[in-house]
This record gives structure tokens, C-alpha cells and sequence, in this order.
């Protein structure tokens, strides 16, 4: 039995906190227990020192014990703690130490850290006693003090954490069992021949001996032991205390000091500057070396870890690198043991990623029973490309040893097909077989044979053929057969193309990954493939004049522009009117394609799909920058029907006049004839109208083809606001409040979109909209007195109507819902500033409002499109999707929040260039807000 006295275990501030109620958790490390001289056994009290004391009343007080793995307290209590004391009433009257005799003891495990919770109540207020107490380095200590007698069990109050415990001391009574053996060893592997061992035993052992498995021994807790020969040993630890011993064996560790070593080559430089990027886990077969990032150990040389692979099998290697950002990876097996990387020897490439993997056929050039050297390097996604012996930004290189065996096994036939589908007829047979055949005899399934090792067949006649491969070498033979693997369609063959514009530069996941679209359903990488022609085998079928649902997925989490065109009279090149279908400032768009009227029916015409970056879409042989183009085929049938008239209108409601018509009939009119209501007429498809007065106008289009032709009319579709309402309007001061009846429009606070906000209440304002619509707010300015002034918003026709919030108040965009855009529920909304009559005014709030035909909790496509370098270190260059507009502004704030840098940006940019010279190297926030809402991005300073 032993009792230990600690003074580094305190309370925070007085018990009872000047409350009569209390509740707190301490956290005692398992390192300070064990350097007081704790052990794993039975805590049979509890002690607390008492600074002052004078008949202190503690209703209910109890104190539970519990372990946990957590290194600090946060505002949560930890759970699952067992009662150890009470709950009684307890009378203290002296002060000094104060013990609480547990009935049952509890058991502590001598590794766990250690959990003291008390909880009680007092009589009254000035009932509290004070313990002594000192301070931690960490968080020790939670509590909650409240006048609530129930604080055990009640959530009143608030959660306080403290870096303070009170003096106490614990009787406990250590364990009379033996030792339970464990510990931890540094590697399984090593070059270098020294491992670390660390002892992590339970039940306090008193000695121990280790027995490295290479006639080395040593009786220390924690040995560090030299290896001095190769081969694989077993390390084992017996442990021993005065009621036992126990042992256990680890892992074997492979020693290779000594060994055979790879030709020597170039070391590139590996000097990451910033964690987390770089090389973690190379696996080659089944041997896996997990390892540090290009900050903590650089480049690796780890060629005294060795695998084994037979010539002509598959060599399995997987790379995977830190997830702070995707990675650009490449692997290189030096085949013939010179010491130098050619093109020929990597094995291993992936871009944009994070993990890579292949299974590598082992060439029959490559040396035998020789020490090769293997190569992984990896390194930022905006970094050059790996070069063997360049130098690496912030990634780094690993190199490992492969030595190749003779293969004495028959082999195994495989052999891959490109393409599947063709409508030319040729097609590429690649041999895949492993274990070296010296002979391949081919049937192509039409009565052509082959005797080379990876032949390129053609195809006389459209059918689906079964293909046949017979390899032998001097140990056998076998035989793959793929049943109906080649489709041969010589009547899809499609007019060439003008062009096959190939993507410019790559990046950052831009590009098409699947189409859907009237039959054709495919799915691919993205732009990394560059120009694609998929037209041989997706094809789809459409009647001229139809409408057919469309989906385009992209590449990445980034917005594209995604244009689409046929080539409806089969010229092989696309005319202005051959674009079809767009979709601007999206991410995987979808919409409806409206077939136009062709002349080439019952052919495969070739449809051309381009997704790349916002803004960078051309004309249908333009290179795309980042993303890239698709080439599929559609038949067009013609159309036997009438038209059907329909159109839409941006906008309906305009200060301007102009109103955008885009005729969306069907079964493909020839002309057209609108009247948009003022007596003026148009006869162009999609015309661009002024109207010249205010006024509501009813707009008619009559379509017509050779079947007929048919009228679509809208009644009272256009709004011409007066002008008036087309300016700024301030909240008014005096009853009964404004109203107005308009689609669009903008509202400040009473002292306008210049001047702060007046003293006072406001009267009401009220905006409505059409019954079957709704009002959607979108702020660009909100600056009201913290917690005194208000900006109250009901959703409905007056001040009675339920209000969205509480009032919303304090400083910026970002304490509105949605990042200040907020719809109604249905046709008006009302606003009423809410201010005090103090002396201390603020800027107030500045508003657009529009109406929608739903509610709009969305903020508008992401401005932001790509930021470049990243990391960067002097400076950085950020590029918006779309030209900057009026009222954008960029910020950039570092980890804490506080804003570093910040600037209004220029409209009708594409790219603005950031400074970063002198910030400290690390991550930082930027912010890009417009009127519609704010878009953040995490940039790295290196």
C-alpha cells in the first residue's frame, strides 16, 4: 500500500465557483502517475487539500473515476466514468487534507490516462470551499457552476476548461499479478542494421530481457540494438515483476547491410518545404515500406529492401503519396542494371492523384539475378513532371532493389483488343502473356491467322468475330479464346472531320467523363485523354425537329463551359448554325437538345461535344485549353409532323426594355413570325427585342414547316418597369411604410446606398410579386450595430407576417443566411430596419431584389477557376470563370482569420496577379466576393 502526495494535480478557482452548485473533470496523465510512482492497482481513496474551510455543506457530493486515451480536456465531458464515492452529504469543517474512502475500490490499468469527476451542490451561495490548486501545461480541467442543484445531470450553465487541478492524493494498492509483455519495434526492416525497441508492458515489470534473434541480448526497458549481419531475425521480450514474468515475440525484421546493392545513379534533389507532400507507402508484390514525406526525410535510399519477381510475370507496384494535394507520380525499374533510367524503363505513371498502382510486365531483356534499382519519385500536381535525376519542388524519390529470376514456367496466354468496336475494320491484337512465350499463333475469327507477337488485323465484312491465342515456349503452352470480342460495323464510318482540336495543356481534372444522350451512354476519363473520337460504336438515333434529354459529366470540382454541335448536312465541318446545344458556367450540366432542321437523313453525322474551362470555348476546331473534345455519331430522321410553337423570354420583367426570345419549338420549323405586343414583329428565330414604353406586354409566335405550322401566345408575359423603380429606393421613415409591385429592383436603408442608417425605427417596406412567384434578396452590403441595431424581414404582405430570423444585426455579408440571399415563400416579403435611438449609426444594408418562380437558397455558379502556382511563394495568380463584374473584391486572410491582404478587383478581368512576398510559409484563406455571395479557397505559401 502505497500513498502518494502530488502537487501538480489543482482545481479552478474556488469549488463552488461563488455558486451553489458544481460539477468538474480533471485529467490526470498516465506519465505523471507513473513518474509519481503510480502503478496499475486498486485506488482506495481520494484526497483533496482544503485552502479554507468553515462547516462547508456539500449536499449529494460524489466522485467517479474513469480512463480514456485523450491527451487534454475539451468543453465535453468524457462518459462511461464509474461511481467511486457517494453520492452523500458531507460536512467539511477543517481545512488541509479531506479524504474520501472509496467502498469499492477502483482499478486503474497503469497505462490509461485517469478521469476524477466530483459533483455536489451547496445550501447556499457563500458555502464554497477553496482548495489549493497549481497549474498544468495542458488543459486539465472542465467545469460547469451553476445555481442549480441538479447541475450533475442538468445542461445549465456554460463549460469552462482550465489549465489548473486541484492538490489530491490517491491510496491505491498495486496489483499482485504478473507482467503482461509487449512492446514496439522501430522497423521490420533496415539498412542501416539499427533498430529502436520500446518497452510498452503492463503490470510494472522490474527487468527485462531482450533477445534480438542474432545472439545479441540486452536487459534495458528501451534497447536500441546494432544489427551487424544480414539475414531475418526475431526479436523477443521476457518481462518479470515480483509475481511473475511473461513473454512475447515480434516481428521479424529483414537485415540487409551487407548485401548486394543496385548500380549506382543520380540522386535528385528531394527538399520539401511544405508537410505532407511526397512519397508515404511504395509496395512492391506483396512487401510494403511505409515511410516520411518529402519534409521529414527527403530523398530515400532504401535499395537494402529487396523483392523477388520472375521474368515474364507481372510485378506488382503500388505508390502513394500524402494527401495535402494530388500528386504527379512516376516509377522507373532499371532493366538492365547500368545505372541510368530511359524512357523505355517507366513502369508507372499517373497524374492528379494520390495513389498510383500497375502490374508491370518483367521484360525478357531485363537482367537476371542482379540487383536492379527501382525508382518511385513523386511530387506537387503543379510541379514539372518527375525526371528521374531532376530536381523535385516539394516531392521527393524513393529507391528500392528488384532482382529478376529465371521463369521455368509454361506460359499464361492473355492479350488485350483495341478497339473493341471499330467501323474501319482494323484492329490492334497487344499480347499480354506472362512467363516469356517464344511463339503466338493467332485466329482472328474470319479465317485470318498470325504467327507475330502483337499483330494489327483488318476486317472485310461487318460481323461480331471470337478471337483465339496460342503462345508456347519450351516449357509448355496455353490457350485464351474471348468470345465475340471484335464488332465490326463498316457501315458506321462517319465523314472525316475539318479538324481534331487536341487539348492544349492539361489540368487540374478539366474535361468530359460521360456523355448521355438519345442511345449513347459512355464513360471516360477526363481531358488527360485529349481528343477523343468515340463515334465508331456510340451512336444515336433522333428525329429532326425532337427534343431529347442531354447530360454531360465534367471532370473535377470546377464549373466548364460545355458547347455541343451536329453536323446536319454531313460536310465534315460545322457551320454557325450547327451548334446545338450549350451550358455555360456549370458543373456536370444536363438540359434538353432540340434536333434542328437537317438535310442528311439516315447517314451517321458527327455530333462534337467541347467541355474546358469557363470562358475558353471557341468555335468547334478550337484547341481547349485544360478540358477537351469528343466526337460521337447521331442519325437524324426527318421530321413528318407539324411544329409545335414554344419559346422563353430573359428577362420578363426589365428597366431596360430589352427582352432576349429564344424560340424552343419542336419538329423543326422553317420560319418563324413573332409579335411581341407593340405592334413591332420579327421574323428571325431567336430575336433581341427593345421595347420603347412601359407597360405590360402579351407576346405571340407562330411557327410553321411544310406540315403546317401552329401559334404559341403568352398573355402579359413582359414587364417594362417604370423608371423610377428602376433607381435606388430608401426605407422610409413615416407610416403607413412603402410598397411596390415590381420583379426587380434595388432597396438601402434609410440614408441610402452612401450614407448611414437614421436613428430610430423605420416604417415597413413592402416588395410584391406576382402571385405564382416568389422575392428573392440578394445583399451586397449589411453593416448594423452589433446586438442594438436590427434589420427585421417578414415573409409576407406587412409586420404581422412570420419573420425569417430574429433580426439580423452585426458586421458583414456572412451573418445573413446563405451569405445574404434570402427568399420569400411566397409573393412579398417586408423589411423593417429596427434601430435604437442612440447617437452611434452604421453604414446599414444595400440590397437587389428579383422574383423567381421558386424559391432561391442558391448563391450563383462559383467565380473562382483556377488558382496558379500552388504552393507558390512570391506571388500567385488567381483566374475567375467569368470577367470580373462591378463590386468584386478579393481577400486574403491568414490562418487566424486576420485579413492580409485585400483589394477590389478591376471588372472585365480574366486573372489577377496576388503578392505574397513576406508572408510566412503556410496555409491561408482567400476570399472572393461579389454581390451575389462570397467563394472561398485555401491557397499554400511556401
Amino acid at each position: 500500500t502505497g500513498t502518494e502526495e502530488n502537487d501538480f494535480f489543482s482545481f479552478p478557482a474556488p469549488y463552488g465557483n461563488a455558486e451553489n452548485g458544481s460539477r468538474h473533470q480533471m485529467l490526470i496523465l498516465a506519465s505523471e502517475l507513473q513518474a509519481a510512482g503510480m502503478s496499475a492497482g486498486h485506488i482506495s481513496s481520494v484526497a483533496f487539500d482544503i485552502a479554507e474551510a468553515s462547516f462547508v455543506q456539500f449536499n449529494g457530493f460524489t466522485v467517479s473515476i474513469g480512463t480514456t486515451d485523450v491527451a487534454e480536456m475539451t468543453q465535453a465531458w468524457i462518459q462511461g466514468l464509474t461511481a467511486a464515492y457517494g453520492p452523500t452529504d458531507y460536512v467539511n469543517d477543517l481545512a488541509g487534507w479531506n479524504v474520501h474512502a472509496f467502498d469499492t475500490p477502483y482499478l486503474w490499468d497503469g497505462i490509461s490516462n485517469l478521469v476524477v469527476q466530483t459533483c455536489f451542490s451547496n445550501d447556499a451561495n457563500a458555502q464554497n470551499a477553496f482548495h489549493v490548486q497549481s497549474i498544468t501545461d495542458f488543459n486539465s480541467t472542465v467545469v460547469r457552476s451553476t445555481n442549480n442543484t441538479n447541475v450533475c445531470t442538468s445542461n445549465m450553465g456554460f463549460l469552462d476548461v482550465y489549465a489548473l487541478r486541484p492538490n489530491m492524493r490517491f491510496e491505491w494498492t498495486s496489483l499482485q499479478v504478473p507482467p503482461i509483455a509487449a512492446f514496439d519495434q522501430g522497423a521490420t526492416s533496415t539498412c542501416s542494421g539499427l533498430v529502436q525497441f520500446q518497452d510498452l508492458s503492463q503490470y510494472m515489470p522490474t527487468s527485462w530481457f531482450w533477445d534480438f534473434g542474432d545472439a545479441g541480448t540486452d536487459t534495458v526497458q528501451d534497447p536500441e540494438h546494432q544489427y551487424l549481419t544480414d539475414g531475418v531475425f526475431t526479436p523477443v521480450l521476457i518481462v518479470t515483476n515480483p509475481y511473475g514474468s511473461d513473454t512475447i515475440e515480434g516481428q521479424p525484421i529483414t537485415v540487409n547491410v551487407n548485401g548486394p546493392q543496385p548500380a549506382a545513379a543520380c540522386v535528385p534533389v528531394s527538399t520539401g518545404t511544405v508537410a505532407g507532400f511526397g512519397i508515404l507507402n511504395v509496395t512492391l508484390e506483396t512487401n510494403s515500406s511505409p515511410s516520411g514525406d518529402a519534409v521529414s526525410e527527403g530523398y530515400a535510399d532504401n535499395t537494402c529492401q529487396v523483392t523477388t519477381v520472375a521474368a515474364g510475370s507481372l510485378l506488382d507496384i503500388s505508390v502513394q503519396t500524402g494527401t495535402i494535394s494530388a500528386h504527379n507520380i512516376r516509377a522507373w525499374v532499371d532493366w538492365d542494371g547500368n545505372g541510368e533510367f530511359i524512357g523505355a524503363e517507366l513502369v508507372l505513371t499517373a497524374d492528379n492523384t494520390t495513389t498510383a498502382t500497375a502490374a508491370v510486365p518483367v521484360p525478357v531483356f531485363a537482367l537476371l539475378d542482379t540487383p536492379l534499382r527501382v525508382r518511385a519519385m513523386s511530387d506537387f500536381n503543379f510541379s514539372p513532371y518527375p525526371q528521374p535525376c531532376d530536381s523535385l519542388e516539394y516531392g521527393q524519390a524513393e529507391d528500392y532493389t528488384l532482382i529478376v529470376t529465371p521463369n521455368n514456367d509454361p506460359p499464361v496466354a492473355s492479350f488485350t483488343v483495341s478497339p473493341t468496336i471499330t467501323c474501319d475494320g482494323t484492329v490492334q491484337f497487344t499480347d499480354a502473356s506472362q512467363n516469356l512465350p517464344t511463339s503466338w499463333s493467332w485466329d482472328f475469327g474470319d479465317i485470318g491467322t498470325g504467327a507475330e507477337q502483337s499483330p494489327s488485323h483488318t476486317y472485310a465484312a461487318s460481323g461480331v468475330y471470337t478471337v483465339t491465342l496460342t503462345v508456347t515456349n519450351a516449357n509448355g503452352s496455353d490457350t485464351s479464346v474471348q468470345t465475340d470480342v471484335v464488332s465490326v460495323d463498316l457501315n458506321g464510318q462517319l465523314v472525316p472531320a475539318d479538324c481534331t482540336p487536341n487539348t492544349t495543356g492539361y489540368c487540374c481534372g478539366f474535361g468530359i467523363t460521360g456523355v448521355e444522350f438519345a442511345g449513347i451512354v459512355n464513360s471516360s476519363a477526363d481531358g488527360i485523354e485529349g481528343y477523343v473520337d468515340r463515334s465508331c460504336g456510340n451512336t444515336a438515333l433522333v428525329d429532326e425537329g425532337a427534343a431529347y434529354p442531354i447530360s454531360i459529366g465534367t471532370g473535377g470540382s470546377v464549373q466548364h463551359d460545355v458547347i455541343v454541335w451536329i453536323d446536319l448536312d454531313n460536310s465534315g465541318s460545322f457551320e454557325a448554325n450547327e451548334e446545338v446545344w450549350s451550358a455555360l458556367d456549370q458543373q456536370n450540366p444536363s438540359g434538353t437538345l432540340i434536333v434542328p432542321s437537317a438535310s442528311a437523313f439516315g447517314v451517321p453525322v458527327r455530333m462534337r461535344i467541347t467541355g474546358d474551362v469557363v470562358g475558353e470555348v471557341g468555335g468547334p476546331c478550337d484547341a481547349p485549353l485544360y478540358g477537351q473534345t469528343e466526337d460521337y455519331s447521331v442519325i437524324i430522321s426527318p421530321n413528318p409532323n407539324p411544329p409545335s410553337a414554344s419559346f422563353t423570354a430573359n428577362p420578363t420583367s426589365t428597366c431596360t426594355g430589352y427582352v432576349q426570345f429564344t424560340d424552343q419549338s419542336l419538329n423543326a420549323p422553317d420560319s418563324w413570325l413573332w409579335d411581341f405586343g407593340d405592334i413591332q414583329t420579327s421574323t428571325e428565330p431567336s430575336p433581341l427585342h427593345l421595347y420603347g414604353s412601359p407597360g405590360t406586354y402579351t407576346v405571340a409566335l407562330t411557327v410553321t414547316n411544310a406540315n403546317g405550322n401552329d401559334t404559341e401566345t403568352a398573355v402579359g408575359l413582359i414587364t417594362v418597369v417604370e423608371p423610377p423603380y428602376c433607381d435606388t429606393i430608401p426605407m422610409p421613415n413615416n407610416p403607413p411604410g412603402g410598397q411596390i409591385e415590381a420583379c426587380l429592383g434595388v432597396l438601402a436603408d434609410d440614408g441610402g446606398p452612401n450614407d448611414n442608417y437614421s436613428p430610430g425605427p423605420s416604417a415597413p417596406f413592402t416588395i410584391t410579386v406576382a402571385a405564382d412567384q416568389v422575392v428573392v434578396l440578394l445583399f451586397s452590403q449589411f453593416e448594423f450595430e452589433d446586438g442594438v441595431d436590427y434589420l427585421r424581414i417578414f415573409d409576407g404582405p406587412d409586420m404581422f407576417s412570420p419573420e425569417i430570423g430574429n433580426g439580423f444585426t452585426g458586421n458583414g455579408i456572412g451573418v445573413l443566411p446563405n451569405n445574404g440571399v434570402i427568399s420569400s415563400s411566397g409573393p412579398s416579403i417586408t423589411l423593417q430596419q429596427d434601430a435604437s435611438n442612440g447617437p452611434t449609426t452604421f453604414e446599414g444594408f444595400l440590397l437587389n431584389w428579383n422574383c423567381s418562380f421558386v424559391g432561391i437558397n442558391e448563391i450563383g455558379p462559383d467565380p473562382i477557376g483556377a488558382i496558379w502556382p500552388q504552393p507558390a511563394q512570391d506571388r500567385f495568380t488567381v483566374g475567375f470563370g467569368k470577367p470580373v463584374g462591378l463590386n468584386w473584391h478579393l481577400t486574403l486572410r491568414d490562418a487566424l482569420g486576420a485579413t492580409i491582404r485585400q483589394t477590389d478587383l478591376d471588372a472585365g478581368v480574366r486573372e489577377r496577379i496576388v503578392d505574397a512576398s513576406g508572408l510566412a510559409p503556410g496555409p491561408y484563406l482567400l476570399s472572393v466576393e461579389t454581390p451575389q455571395g462570397r467563394w472561398n479557397r485555401t491557397v499554400i505559401i511556401r
